[in-house]
């Protein structure tokens, strides 16, 4: 208590009487012109025997009058008195020992002083960030007790939040770490719990809107979720695990609440509760949950056996024999689908009994939408900075959910069997989300024959994940995307098509006839390339492998074979039954992307010889050497992209960093086999390169990129920035922007082309001979390993945002 215990009721009346009445009227003009001589001696005595009301009093009056400074003159730019007079060094040195105060009264008001001078100026800002003491003490105070003095603190820490270094300062006094024990101490007393509750109040009763600003925890999660948005990764890291393990469940029931919640038109940001949007909570929880493993995962070995049997054989056959070369059905699966080791087990208890109109209710609108992150990316602050204010916005359609069917378009002789898609949205006029609304015409058009996909299920389930993330490991790839097709009774979803993407398709309910056609060239369509769609007439279908596929049945399908599939109301070959239900498939795709195709690991086996030899020859600079040298690799880098355009060999898996066969354990005959396939596929790439890179072909694709100034056709080279450098900023190479190095190329070689053409020939001469297959692993390794963590990041970020716990 402030007041003193001792003395009669009559003098405690007249004491609260006596307060009110100087509370009034507004504090005196500060005088701050003569601070170190008069007021500074005034204030430290005052300072020192609290306990003395009328000490306390010198003191809140001087903290009020400097208060009604800052926030009155602060809407009078033009008149601002010069920092040093506003913030004089005495007072700085004073505030930690206000702040420190047991007075809660004394603390309230200099923490309101850190506040409003912090919004007084960007040099005020930094002139107080800057001050170490200030800092720790007013992260000190978040323990109080005092109700206001938490409070106050509170809105300090979001003042000094508005500059950058106000929030590095506070990061560093470890400021993140006492929010987040602050609010997990209080959220878990029934008295707090009223955040929880209110949120529905709040979105029917437009009236009590802001009426939460005054919970404290709403003021503790506000400065926490500003600076955890704001920080690095690195910071992020600091944060104990178990503190954000604890932290995370309160966020995700407030995200379970509001995230559908829209305040009404007529009220502004300031008037909600939070200052923080929905979508700044959603940050939050992804950047907490990117790093916490807190999902089960399947091991590879269990999701090789899972899908292609017991015996190790079976796999190493299926890669040598099928892989990227033909399809095949894996109907030994069906026989272990009920077994609570088999890897789809869960997922059929987890989606068929669901799978009603009352399921697509509970389902759609709990759904967020997942967008896409760029195949190269490898820092995870860069997606989140592309989606700023909007992640966990609802499902997008086209995006996260397509509704669609096939049907032939007419009868007639002249359009026989010509077929086409047709959607139940159309997105030429813009994004559509999937609101109740629209959840229930979803509903409608499943009843008429439509089939509902959804994509990025890997991100929107954690037993999926599980089993992406094992098949991932298992083919030596950075991620494997997830897709759930549900199909009612005699229906098609996709017209003929074919995928850029190899794909598993697992048959989790009803069953599925399946039309592969073969695959009309042997190149095989890279990842992100327009893929094409096959809706040929009836004699295409000559060569066709018809397949009907079977709960627990997976059909593997290579990328480049034009497939299509149906529902069917017939009877199952046994005879015994109608397959009068719908189909519901989840189909699994190894996304090989450019850089772990074969041709991604001659590049990086070009660009590691490289870098070595400039290692070999530092200790003899010579810069028109190193210049050369830059220049002749580029060339080569080119003329193998060159090669990878007709030879389809270039363009396969490279599976080195597969999970089943890295590990320095004894090798079977068929691990064996697996490895020297491996090594030989590197030797005839390697052999290729020798024989086929045209240095003139490359020098025109160079020319026409400089004298079109757009090198747009050769950002395949991006993801090339990834690897190591060494030498100085200067003398790397911006794998972005390219032009400039390109200009120098052309002025370099085309003044004397034969004397190129033999210095082309010898780089590339000795590149093949003294490649090393082993240091190229090495590299390709550690590439796939940046790849795998940004998609772990993203992934578990995502799956936070769907936790059903939410």
């Amino acid at each position: 208590m402030e007041e003193n215990r001792s003395g009669s009721a009559g003098c405690r009346k007249r004491r609260k009487r006596g307060n009110k009445s100087s509370l009034t009227p507004p504090p005196p003009p500060l005088d701050l012109s003569s601070f170190d001589r008069t007021m500074f001696p005034l204030l430290l005595a005052s300072a020192a025997n609290l306990r003395n009301p009328q000490a306390r009093s010198i003191i809140k009056r001087f903290l009020r009058a400097h208060l009604a400074l800052l926030t009155t003159r602060r809407t009078a730019p033009s008149s601002l008195p010069p920092l040093p007079f506003l913030l004089p060094q005495s007072f700085l040195a004073f505030l930690p020992l206000l702040l420190a105060s047991r007075c809660s009264s004394v603390a309230a008001l200099s923490a309101e002083v850190v506040g409003a001078a912090a919004l007084w100026s960007l040099e005020a800002n930094t002139m107080i960030a800057s001050d170490d003491e200030v800092i720790k003490c007013l992260v000190w105070a978040l323990g109080s007790r005092s109700r206001r003095v938490a409070e106050a603190v509170c809105n300090a820490i979001m003042d000094l939040s508005s500059s950058p270094i106000g929030r590095e300062r506070l990061r560093h006094s470890f400021a993140i770490e006492r929010l987040l024990c602050s609010f997990c101490q209080m959220a878990a007393t029934p008295l707090y719990i009223d955040i929880f509750h209110m949120v529905k109040k709040e979105s029917s009763d437009s009236s009590n809107i802001g009426s939460m600003r005054d919970s404290i925890l709403v003021l503790i999660l506000d400065a926490a979720v500003v600076l955890i948005n704001t920080c690095s990764e690195e910071f992020l890291d600091q944060i104990p695990k178990e503190l954000v393990r604890r932290f995370l469940p309160f966020l995700r029931a407030l995200w379970g609440k509001i995230r559908c919640l829209e305040l009404p038109s007529n009220y502004s940001q300031q008037k909600s509760f939070l200052c923080i949007t929905k979508y700044d909570l959603a940050v939050t929880i992804f950047r907490l949950s990117m790093n916490q493993a807190d999902h089960a995962t399947w091991g590879s070995d269990k999701v090789r056996i899972s899908i292609f049997g017991g015996k190790e054989s079976d796999f190493e056959n299926f890669v040598l024999n099928y892989w990227e070369n033909s399809p095949l059905i894996l109907s030994g699966a069906s026989k272990n689908l009920e077994k609570d080791n088999n890897i789809f087990s869960s997922l059929i208890h987890s989606f068929v009994p669901k799978m009603t109109d009352d399921a697509l209710d509970s389902i759609l609108p709990g759904l967020v939408s997942c967008p896409p992150i760029a195949s190269d990316e490898i820092d995870i602050n860069c997606f989140l900075n592309e989606v700023n204010g909007s992640l966990g916005s609802p499902i997008m359609y086209g995006q996260d959910i397509r509704i669609l069917k096939t049907q032939e378009l007419t009868t007639g002789s002249l359009n026989k069997d010509v077929k086409k898609e047709l959607h139940l949205f159309k997105i030429d006029a813009g994004p559509i989300f999937i609101d109740a609304d629209n959840v229930q015409k979803s509903k409608e058009a499943f009843r008429d024959g439509y089939t509902i996909a959804l994509r990025g299920m890997e991100f929107r389930s954690d037993k999926i994940a599980a089993i992406a993330e094992g098949l991932a490991d298992l083919f030596g790839q950075p991620s494997v995307g997830a897709n759930l097709y549900m199909t009612p009774p005699g229906s098609q979803g996709l017209a003929k098509h074919y995928d850029d993407h190899c794909v598993f398709v697992c048959q989790l309910f009803g069953c599925k006839q399946w039309i592969i056609s073969p695959r009309p060239t042997s190149i095989l369509p890279r990842l992100y390339d327009p893929i094409g769609s096959s809706h040929g007439p009836e004699s295409s279908m000559c060569g066709s492998m018809q397949i009907l596929l079977k709960e627990g049945d997976i059909l593997y399908i290579p990328r480049g074979y034009p497939h299509e599939a149906h529902t069917v109301i017939d009877e199952y070959e046994s005879g015994s039954k109608a397959s009068n239900d719908f189909s519901l498939h989840l189909t699994l795709a190894v996304e090989v992307e450019p850089p772990f195709e074969w041709e991604g690991f001659a590049h990086v086996a070009l660009h590691d010889w490289n870098e070595k030899q400039k290692q070999a020859s530092c200790q003899c600079f010579d810069s028109k050497l190193e210049i050369s040298r830059t220049m002749l690799a580029l060339l080569l880098h080119v003329a193998i992209r060159l090669i990878s355009d007709h030879d389809p060999i270039f363009r396969k898996a490279c599976m080195v960093a597969a999970k089943h066969w890295s590990a320095d354990t004894d090798k079977d005959f068929h691990v064996q086999m697996l490895l020297l396939s491996q090594r030989a596929t590197f030797g005839y790439i390697i052999n290729r390169i020798h024989a086929s890179s045209n240095y003139i072909e490359a020098f025109r694709i160079i020319e026409t990129v400089v004298q079109e100034r757009n090198d747009d056709s050769l950002q395949w080279m991006r993801w090339l920035q990834h690897l190591p450098q060494h030498g100085d900023v200067d003398e790397k190479l911006d794998f972005n922007n390219l032009l400039g190095v390109l200009d120098d190329l052309i002025v370099l070689y085309n003044e004397d082309n034969k004397k190129a053409m033999v210095e082309f020939a010898h780089f590339k001469s000795k590149f093949c001979r003294y490649v090393i297959f082993e240091d190229a692993c090495k590299s390709f390794v550690i590439l796939l390993e940046k790849y795998r963590k940004t998609r772990k990041q993203y992934m578990q970020g995502m799956w936070s945002l769907h936790c059903k716990n939410s």
